[in-house]
């Protein structure tokens, strides 16, 4: 049996309170090849033990924690700022690649494209069928966290993830936003496919449902010039119904009441955009993605 080759991507998996389930990631990750060359899993407020078993069991994959809860955001961008690679690959504590050859497709595709920032990959949960490979590549400005690609030197060129326990609404959003603002492209490509195993069954947590009405407050307070604040109203007016028709009512009041709370936390953070990027960036969230010619050569 040939040796495994490596290559220049680091991996980063953010975790909290999951016990053993991302050893199950990275079993899947070093069963790929090629493999990374550097994989690195975030602890937020650790008690320990994971560590203790990870040094056992994964010996070369780095370590960092956080005192207290950065979220997985916070846990991907000190990640990121800790890799020593050039790209990047970011999953979840309960995501992983489909496919052993993922992280050469990564490399293949971002040699393809120079001018691509970010590979958003096809996610498929435990009650989806796995779409066939290869699939379509088509431009994107937001992407699922428990599965992409970035070249590292156009993140750290960007403000970066905030610090927020429960990040929906929030993490890819803004990101998505500071690279659509600084004109980096992005692509979501059946090339890469990753499962991600959850029923998703903690999004009717009290305090998920708080944070996510906060979550939409706090990106239009960092990222939203003054004149976009009526839309701003409106986008969290939204959410606050959206949770309701969900029947997710205990956390709705206590994400109210805390707004404020949460703007003045990151009053610092506050990097506004141009309102045209802002509309923009919106208004191709809403549009169909149109598949990048570019990419029919490299994806067929």
């Amino acid at each position: 049996m040939g040796e495994v080759k490596i290559v220049p991507v680091t991996v980063g998996i953010p975790t909290w309170a999951r016990g053993e389930k991302v050893l199950t990631v990275l079993e899947k990750i070093f069963a790929c090849d090629p493999q990374p060359a550097e994989v690195i899993v975030h602890i937020d407020a650790p008690d320990g033990q994971l560590e203790r078993v990870l040094g056992t069991r994964f010996a070369t994959v780095k370590i960092l924690t956080s005192p207290h809860r950065v979220g997985p955001g916070g846990g991907r961008h000190r990640c990121l700022v800790a890799a020593t690679q050039p790209v990047f690959a970011s999953f979840d504590d309960d995501s992983y690649p489909i496919d052993h050859d993922f992280f050469a497709e990564v490399l293949v595709l971002f040699a393809a494209q120079p001018g691509t920032a970010l590979l958003a990959a096809t996610i498929t949960h435990p009650w989806e069928t796995i779409a066939p490979k290869p699939g379509a590549s088509e431009e994107a400005v937001e992407f699922a966290g428990c599965g992409w690609a970035v070249r590292r030197d156009r993140y750290l060129a960007c403000p970066g993830f905030v610090d927020r326990p429960f990040a929906y609404g929030v993490e890819e959003l803004d990101l998505g936003l500071q690279f659509h603002a600084a004109g980096f492209a992005l692509q979501r490509t059946g090339r890469l496919r990753v499962f991600h195993d959850t029923t998703l069954s903690h999004h009717r947590n009290p305090r998920q449902t708080a944070s996510a009405i906060q979550n939409v407050a706090l990106l239009a307070w960092l990222r939203y010039p003054w004149p976009l604040a009526g839309r701003a109203s409106l986008q969290v007016a939204n959410m606050v119904v959206d949770q309701a028709t969900r029947g997710r009512w205990p956390g709705i009041p206590a994400g109210l009441v805390g707004i404020l709370g949460v703007l003045w936390r990151f009053r610092r953070l506050r990097r506004p955009y141009p309102a045209a990027k802002v509309r923009d960036f919106l208004a191709r969230r809403r549009r169909p993605l149109v598949l990048a010619s570019k990419w029919r050569e490299v994806c067929a």
